[in-house]
């Protein structure tokens, strides 16, 4: 079963475990199709303000253009203008997240980077409550991951997710990587059932 979440561990060793996340993380053919994506729609975009600008001046020349035309083309260069910040905005944003989390010698290293500031800090691996199985639904598929459970919210994290092929896996299977990674960790499991989910929601 292969685990989604990209760690990185030695050849035949359990630690250090290392995850890296960034939020423009593309490689192959989707960085292609995103960046040929963006480029297209930001021409468009400039395009269509390009030909709203003259569109005015026509209407300014030109008597016989309703007036309403103007309206239009200011709009347009609104509405182009917005979606061209937005993009900026959300690229600008992606672009600096960083996250990396590394788990060796007992330790858990957590630093987190936005464009606001870094977040980082470290806990013992024995301080943590737990290895946790949960259940949870999203756009009505069902799914599992296994969790690092602390007592402070934020610092819990997944550590297995499976893959889509995987999501419906037996009981038996889940059960199997939790206990692997309760004894990876040296930690007590907890093994939520589908049913226990559905009660609290």
């Amino acid at each position: 079963m292969k685990n989604e979440l990209n760690w990185e561990s030695p050849e035949g060793q359990d630690f250090p475990m290392k995850m890296v996340e960034k939020g423009l993380s593309f490689n192959g053919k989707t960085a292609l199709v995103f960046y040929f994506s963006g480029f297209v729609a930001i021409l468009s975009m400039l395009w269509v303000m390009a030909l709203s600008v003259k569109l005015i001046f026509m209407t300014r020349q030109d008597p016989n253009i309703p007036e309403y035309y103007k309206t239009v083309a200011i709009i347009c260069i609104g509405i182009s203008a917005a979606s061209l910040f937005s993009f900026y905005k959300i690229y600008r944003e992606r672009s600096a997240y960083r996250k990396e989390i590394e788990i060796a010698d007992g330790t858990v290293s957590f630093c987190e980077t936005t464009r606001k500031g870094k977040t980082e800090w470290q806990e013992k691996v024995r301080k943590y409550e737990g290895v946790h199985l949960r259940h949870y639904s999203y756009r009505g598929v069902d799914s599992w991951y296994v969790a690092l459970v602390h007592a402070d919210s934020s610092k819990s994290f997944p550590v297995f997710a499976p893959d889509y092929d995987s999501r419906q896996a037996s009981e038996d299977e889940k059960r199997r990587i939790l206990a692997q990674y309760g004894s990876r960790f040296g930690l007590m499991t907890t093994f939520e059932r589908k049913e226990e989910k559905k009660k609290e929601a």
